[in-house]
């Protein structure tokens, strides 16, 4: 006879024992609350990442799923994406497939699975931002701004969020700055497969006038450290023609621009050769040419 012996892991056991699931009504109601409970307390969203979390000082969660939060809208400012709306929802979006060449809702509808996509929101992931995140990296890349509330209402670019969180601070929304909608959005990641974590993620957005470019913000992530933008390599596409030259040279640079490690995933060595097939798909996405 075979004896099995299955081991259970509690959640409690991960996150701290929930004694209270307060369902906010407004965002002024969520954040006095939090601020309340300081570090018992922790919003949810779509609620994938928060067994992640293992903070065993969380005895309170905070629903804010009736704080009007799951919102997609254009304005003159561009489009924002209320914390509350899944990937599935940004996926299908009309503005959002049009926005930057639709980079962003192409990649809403296939990283994770299915069922995952109906559950993660925008708010979560910029939120947890784990390194490996492939939609923080994209939004950094077109440019994002994050709407916060603390008490008030502010708003400031993504990238200085994610080097500088405030914890107890809201993740009201992110904004799609108008001026970006007409470039060109590109995503890359290397994958075992299309739903795995990236060992490494590239993402850019680069503006051009057919011949030059006129613009570029470079991310890379999953290096295995988190997002951070590239000006150095992206100041040597700005104001270069769209030719294999041009992308070749940064190719070259971007090994020793980029700072990448090693984990149970990938080498450094391997990383610093993706760096190069990362731009390299780059350049065929801008010019049209197979590399």
């Amino acid at each position: 006879m075979i004896h099995l012996t299955i081991g259970i892991v509690c959640k409690e056991a991960l996150m701290g024992r929930i004694t209270e699931y307060y369902h906010a009504t407004s965002l002024e109601d969520a954040f006095a609350k939090a601020q309340q409970l300081r570090p018992a307390a922790a919003y949810v969203g779509g609620g994938v990442e928060l067994i992640l979390r293992r903070n065993p000082e969380i005895a309170t969660l905070i629903d804010l799923s009736r704080c009007g939060l799951d919102y997609i809208a254009a304005s003159g400012e561009g489009i924002e994406i209320g914390s509350q709306t899944t990937l599935t929802t940004i996926s299908r979006n009309a503005d959002i497939r049009k926005y930057a060449g639709g980079s962003l809702a192409w990649w809403a509808g296939r990283i994770a699975q299915n069922n995952l996509r109906d559950m993660i929101t925008v708010g979560g992931v910029i939120g947890r931002n784990q390194p490996w995140n492939d939609v923080v990296p994209h939004l950094v890349a077109l440019g994002a701004q994050v709407r916060l509330f603390d008490g008030a209402e502010r708003i400031m670019p993504l990238a200085g969020y994610i080097e500088a969180k405030q914890p107890g601070v809201i993740i009201k929304g992110v904004l799609l700055p108008a001026g970006n909608a007409g470039s060109s959005g590109f995503l890359w990641r290397f994958t075992r497969t299309l739903q795995d974590i990236s060992t490494l993620h590239f993402s850019a957005l680069v503006s051009s006038d057919g011949k030059f470019m006129t613009a570029a913000n470079l991310v890379f992530a999953g290096r295995p450290g988190h997002a951070a933008l590239y000006p150095r390599l992206s100041e040597g596409l700005v104001g270069k023609s769209l030719s294999h030259e041009t992308f070749a040279r940064v190719a070259e640079m971007a090994p020793d621009v980029v700072e990448v490690g090693t984990d149970l995933r990938a080498t450094g060595e391997f990383r610093r050769e993706l760096l190069r097939a990362a731009i390299l798909n780059l350049e065929e996405h801008m010019t049209g040419v197979a590399q």
